[in-house]
């Protein structure tokens, strides 16, 4: 791709799927932070009501308005990112750490995954980028280089593979794009099967149309400063989903789902607060007489009772409002979003479980683990796919190669710990499973913890034995001389 078609490509893409793609995903990054007084009002869909009447008789509603945001999606994400932990990359033989795992670790990829895991959960989608290190790394100074990207930064064009796949017997989906392009304020990369092409934007769009507007997407607009060859042999990005959908590239994630029900707690939530400022109490009110000063109306407002001789005051009082509608309402929202969400009840606040056992709190989460299982099993794909691109990279060919490799994800289940470990223990007993093997299932073991262990065994094994020597059987018996 020359200069003039990495310009075309840039401008093709901010015209069509990157305006299509960041519509969407604004939406769901809004939905997940907190609530100015204007996003509020907007949220709530008050009319007439301005965010800069901060004073004045309209100035406690635009309070209530931006308090009563409930937001249960950040907490719906960390119940599936925070057990979703890749902790080793096991080789085709299934026992052994593949050589690969050297870049996951050289890239902090213990910590930086959970970027990419939660990208994905959020928007449906995430990327991470696999190139050649500047710095020395393996035999022959060779090293990858990872880094995720959010979806918001990067826009991807994926084709179809038309080349026979001796893994599924036919042809699939190509699983690298046709190129990529991650965006950065003005500065842009765009990424082919050969460079990385680094463009700038003189303007960047201000207007409400963004880039539909034609001045900003003009060739004029866009300065081409280098392209440097990355030699990987394909466009070096891997994208992770959490599913895998085959009518296209239609991407929904976790939160997308849930964004209906959240506005029904959030209105449910503002319309009790409303309720609960201006009528929770008793009102009284006095018709036919009017105090004489101000010292007069604020000792009637604090009597219990006044006496008037005038039979045309009328005096009364209006009750107070029964917010347990507005409560019973909102736990039915959230007992909606944690059924569609497929999470436990209890974990977002609804009461009315206790004192259950171990047996039953990992039953309640089944539906979780379901889920989670199926979208670690979507996301080990791409990290395999990413790790044995590493191994390519470095010049590893066997590792490249070897498709039967798989990432091994930390056990996070609600089991108990002494629960998992006698049924690790039968599995050893009754089919002679090693125990090293099973080392790996222990809740908490961590691949670091396992290799010692296994460590501390063979050191064990290796100790010689001291021979102990032959007892007199008369030496034995205490007998007097």
């Amino acid at each position: 791709m020359n200069r003039k078609q990495a310009i075309d490509a840039v401008r093709l893409m901010l015209q069509g799927p990157r305006t299509f793609e960041l519509e969407r995903l604004d939406k769901i990054d809004a939905a997940m932070r907190p609530w100015t007084a204007e996003r509020a009002l907007q949220s709530l869909e008050i009319r007439g009501v301005t965010s800069s009447a901060s004073e004045g008789p309209m100035a406690p509603l635009i309070g209530l308005a931006r308090k009563s945001q409930t937001n249960f999606l950040p907490l719906m994400l960390e119940q599936y990112s925070q057990s979703m932990k890749v902790d080793n990359y096991l080789s085709g033989n299934g026992q052994d750490t593949a050589p690969p795992w050297e870049w996951w670790q050289r890239n902090a990829f213990d910590a930086r995954q959970t970027g990419v895991n939660r990208a994905a959960l959020q928007y449906g989608v995430s990327y991470a980028t696999v190139l050649p290190s500047m710095r020395p790394g393996g035999e022959d100074g060779a090293a990858a280089y990872l880094r995720g990207v959010s979806p918001r930064q990067m826009t991807a064009m994926y084709g179809e593979r038309l080349e026979w796949d001796p893994r599924s017997g036919g042809p699939v989906d190509d699983d690298w794009p046709i190129m990529a392009m991650e965006m950065k304020g003005p500065m842009i990369r765009l990424y082919d099967e050969t460079n990385i092409h680094f463009i700038g934007v003189k303007n960047v769009p201000t207007s409400a149309l963004g880039w539909r507007d034609p001045m900003y997407w003009n060739a004029g607009n866009f300065e081409y400063i280098e392209g440097r060859t990355h030699g990987v042999g394909v466009c070096p990005v891997v994208r992770f989903r959490d599913r895998m959908l085959l009518d296209g590239e239609e991407q929904y994630g976790i939160i997308e789902p849930l964004l209906t029900i959240q506005e029904r707690i959030d209105e449910t939530t503002f319309e009790m607060m409303v309720a609960q400022y201006w009528s929770a109490f008793k009102q009284r009110y006095v018709m036919g007489w009017i105090p004489k000063d101000q010292s007069e109306a604020l000792r009637q407002a604090a009597s219990d009772t006044w006496f008037f001789k005038d039979p045309q005051v009328k005096v009364g009082q209006f009750d107070a409002t029964d917010l347990k509608n507005y409560i019973d309402s909102k736990g039915s929202a959230v007992r909606d979003l944690a059924a569609i969400g497929q999470v436990p009840a209890q974990n977002l606040g609804i009461d009315g479980i206790s004192n259950i056992s171990e047996a039953t709190l990992a039953g309640l989460e089944a539906g979780k683990d379901r889920k989670a299982s199926e979208i670690e099993t979507s996301f080990g794909e791409s990290y395999e796919q990413m790790l044995r691109t590493c191994a390519h990279i470095v010049g590893d060919t066997e590792s490249a190669q070897d498709f039967a490799s798989e990432v091994k994800w930390r056990e996070q289940t609600a089991r108990s710990f002494a629960q998992t470990v006698d049924g690790l223990g039968k599995l050893a007993t009754m089919l002679g499973i090693p125990d090293e093997v099973l080392w790996e299932d222990i809740p908490g073991w961590t691949r670091e913890k396992v290799e010692r262990a296994k460590q501390a065994r063979d050191q064990m094994d290796m100790a010689p034995t001291v021979p102990v020597p032959p007892v007199d059987p008369a030496d034995a018996l205490d007998v007097p001389a």
